[in-house]
């Protein structure tokens, strides 16, 4: 009991929560969103339709959101969105928490695509395919850090969607790779991302400034 009172409180949910507010408007469901009371904010992001305004009004609260149920909850509404979704989402790459890479790290001892520390960027990963041209054209528009982010989301997608790791794709970030040679952190990034694109092993067999990082990838591409 004590230990679903400390869920509650941080903002988990069951459907007998969400039963009781199932009938109540936008306007009062945009009210609950600001509750003091976690679970309720839940709820909310739960019951809201995904408009463009609600959009908005999510991104912003997610922002400030403290409670792990609740920032789940939101995310997870944001999540079923479309490709205007994801385009208002990717301007908020980086700008959500303080757990986004600032360097490249030891490589992960998993062999499956690192998980995003980049809220956002988890959360585009998981979003349906057909937002992925979203994502490839947003290559371009970004900041260092924000580019940095979003190549976690495309290799993301890409490894658990293997369809979309086409040789166009694997070009279109080799373009990056050469535009942003004097960055390290987009470098590493690369690497990584490319665990999700068949086409890199010889590059990945080569590369020597991330050498455990291109062995971790070519384990990962060895296995799927």
């Amino acid at each position: 009991m004590k230990k679903d009172l400390q869920r509650k409180i941080r903002g988990q949910i069951n459907d007998d929560y969400v039963a009781v507010y199932q009938k109540k408007s936008e306007n009062e469901l945009l009210e609950l969103l600001y509750s003091e009371e976690a679970w309720q904010r839940s709820v909310a992001a739960e019951l809201l339709l995904l408009t463009p305004e609600t959009t908005d009004i999510l991104l912003k609260k997610l922002q400030v959101e403290k409670a792990l149920y609740t920032r789940l909850a939101i995310t997870k509404k944001l999540e079923s969105g479309d490709q205007e979704t994801a385009k208002k989402m990717i301007a908020y790459l980086a700008r959500i928490g303080n757990n986004q890479h600032r360097q490249p790290i030891p490589p992960s001892k998993k062999q499956s695509f690192p998980l995003p520390r980049d809220l956002i960027a988890r959360s585009l990963g998981r979003m349906q395919p057909a937002i992925f041209s979203t994502l490839l054209a947003a290559l371009e528009d970004l900041s260092v850090l924000q580019l940095s982010e979003i190549l976690d989301a495309i290799g993301y997608m890409a490894f658990y969607q293997p369809s979309l790791a086409t040789t166009e794709t694997y070009q279109r970030l080799l373009k990056v790779r050469k535009t942003m040679i004097d960055q390290p952190l987009i470098q590493w990034k690369l690497v990584i991302c490319f665990s999700a694109f068949p086409q890199s092993k010889e590059l990945l067999l080569n590369e020597k400034e991330f050498a455990p990082e291109a062995r971790r990838s070519l384990r990962s591409l060895a296995k799927k």
